[in-house]
């Protein structure tokens, strides 16, 4: 009876979704064929009227015919949307900034074909500059810039950013600011004037600054500017540095501010940081301005006020974030190639040897490390039981142990209780021993074979050691009993601390008739050659 009474169910719920489907299909070949039969009309009153053409402005610019347009647009043919923007082309950038007639202009770069986007893009040349200063407008431009647009496209819709001097020395072979800077080195220093002309005022609208097109031409200026017209723009924008951190090239310009403004400057940045720190260190790119301020500010307890203080405060959140635990990890071990791409790197690296930081690179380093170690340690005792479970956060545990200063200890025994209890074959409730666990025993295994690097950076404690004395031999020996257990002991055999080798074999020669007999296990098998040795 219960299972037809599910089958009714299933079935009744699937009868609701095709009926929904179908009435909203109706509703929509509805709409389309009104659209149709509106367009025809115009079409017709096209010919008839020679005003029609203002007709179909109005239409793109009410807000209840804007909705039969763009359904037209998204539904119609290559041919129809093309007779659309003929209709349009020289009113596209009065449509841009309209509240509805954005939607159409939008429309035609999403449902287009290349060509058509391409004309589409064409019309916006000359016009970009007051574009962005639009708010309807600047999305638009937006749009076809980060979702629509081919390089040759980019660079056009750049082009009006960089200034009449560079419009005049660019050639098709010298199309882009590097190659017309390098062909023209005594035209440089009036380029940049003319975008540093252009672009200061952007900076002081925040509905300006956000935008990504704005941000790939500061990063040029950034990139190719002297010295004394480089201060001066970090000067000028150091209000609005934070809103640009959110994209690829922003980000990229924030960390020139860092490295090369004035210990003003970066103070500055920083306690603006403070208010976004939330936004920053969640971020794919933002969270590289926050390496930067590391990298950089030899003020460490500013660092701490204005960043870590608030990303120290919401660990738990930092942490479960791909990008929040980059942040944590390269304060532990700063450019790790473990945890860093080599791209990435290369950009750090950019800002070594910047005239504003004085600090030893070491000092600074630990002073940073000091003060992320307790927190950090403090939350793998709390939640270690989660995070050996996981592969993604187990590795964390040996990244976190391997780098931390201070009492190691208690964290360390917090690991080593988690497997303090009799190995059960198979798990007991459905829960594996950690030394049976597929993420838990690499931890194990990873955290004794760290003690060597311990030993070699001249700190005291010892995992091997703290294992041995939580478990106990006794309950160690329940491990062999499965191949990862086995594994562990191998590990544990081999410890660099000798006491611990020594009573870890003791015990396991105890019980050699038991691992002859379980010699069919590899761990088992490998155990049995390092306790011949």
């Amino acid at each position: 009876g219960k299972e037809e009474l599910k089958q009714n169910r299933q079935q009744r719920k699937k009868e609701l979704k095709k009926s929904r489907q179908e009435a909203e299909r109706k509703d929509m070949f509805q709409i389309i064929c009104q659209s149709k039969r509106v367009w025809e009309e115009l079409r017709k009153y096209v010919h008839t009227h020679t005003r029609a053409h203002t007709r179909l402005l109005h239409m793109a610019f009410a807000h209840d015919a804007v909705r039969v347009l763009q359904c037209f647009i998204q539904f119609g043919s290559h041919e129809q949307r093309r007779e659309v923007f003929e209709e349009i082309k020289d009113d596209v950038i009065t449509l841009s900034k309209s509240q509805y007639g954005r939607h159409v202009v939008k429309k035609l770069l999403m449902y287009g074909n290349k060509e058509l986007v391409a004309s589409v893009i064409q019309t916006f040349k000359g016009h970009v500059r007051p574009m962005l200063r639009h708010a309807a407008a600047s999305s638009i431009i937006e749009y076809a810039y980060n979702d629509k647009a081919v390089l040759a496209q980019r660079l056009l819709l750049t082009d009006d950013l960089y200034g009449n001097t560079y419009a005049v020395c660019k050639t098709a072979e010298c199309n882009t600011i590097e190659k017309v800077a390098a062909a023209n080195p005594d035209k440089l220093k009036g380029i940049m004037d003319e975008m540093k002309q252009i672009l200061t005022p952007m900076a002081q609208k925040e509905q300006v600054i956000k935008h990504s097109l704005v941000h790939k031409v500061f990063l040029d200026f950034f990139l190719l500017a002297p010295e004394k017209q480089r201060t001066e723009m970090i000067e000028s924008i150091r209000e609005s540095v934070v809103y640009m951190a959110h994209t690829h090239d922003g980000a990229r310009v924030a960390m020139h501010c860092l490295w090369h403004g004035t210990a003003k400057v970066c103070t500055h940045t920083h306690t603006r940081t403070h208010t976004h720190t939330h936004t920053l260190y969640n971020g794919e790119f933002g969270h590289l301005v926050l390496l930067a301020i590391f990298d950089c500010v030899d003020d460490t307890k500013l660092v701490k006020q204005a960043v870590l203080s608030e990303i120290l405060s919401s660990l738990d959140e930092v942490m479960g974030n791909k990008y929040g635990k980059k942040v944590m990890l390269y304060l532990l071990s700063p450019r790790d190639p473990a945890h860093l791409l080599p791209e990435i790197i290369k950009v750090l690296e950019m800002g070594d040897g910047n005239a504003h930081s004085k600090k030893d690179t070491a000092l600074r380093r630990k002073e940073l490390l000091e003060v992320v170690s307790p927190p950090l340690l403090e939350y793998l005792c709390s939640n270690a039981a989660q995070m050996v479970i996981s592969k993604a956060t187990s590795v964390t545990i040996s990244d976190i142990l391997a780098s931390a200063c201070g009492d190691l200890r208690p964290a360390m025994t917090a690991v080593a209780r988690l497997a303090s209890h009799e190995l059960v074959p198979g798990g007991v409730d459905g829960e594996l021993h950690m030394a049976e666990h597929p993420a838990g025993h690499l931890v194990l295994k990873w955290l004794i074979e760290q003690d060597v690097a311990l030993a070699e950076a001249g700190k005291e404690e010892r995992f091997g050691r703290i294992l041995v004395d939580t478990v106990g031999t006794d309950t160690m020996k329940s491990w062999v009993r499965v191949n990862r257990g086995a594994m562990v002991l191998c590990s544990l055999l081999n410890s660099c601390d000798k006491s611990v080798s020594a009573e870890v074999k003791e015990a396991l020669k105890s019980i050699t008739s038991e691992l002859q007999s379980l010699s069919s296990i590899k761990g088992v098998e490998i155990l049995l050659e390092n306790l011949n040795k």
